[in-house]
């Protein structure tokens, strides 16, 4: 609600992690050879490491991302 585009979840108990989406901002991006404009957003994620790895959780994120990016891929099996 503030606009912010880059925040830190609080987990709150009984919670063990937590995503964060953010605004969604148009910035320049390079495509090619060319700079464009794209619509960007940030995704936040915290987490209990006692009891999430790390590592689990970026690749939940990098799989959020992915399926944000492609929604077709909310249908495929």
């Amino acid at each position: 609600p503030l606009g912010g585009i880059a925040t830190t979840p609080v987990i709150n108990r009984p919670e063990v992690a937590i995503i964060g989406p953010n605004k969604i901002v148009e910035r320049p991006v390079f495509r090619g050879e060319e700079i464009v404009r794209a619509k960007l957003m940030n995704l936040s994620i915290s987490c209990d490491h006692r009891v999430v790895d790390g590592w689990d959780a970026a690749n939940y994120v990098q799989a959020l991302r992915k399926l944000l990016e492609t929604p077709v891929l909310l249908f495929a099996q």
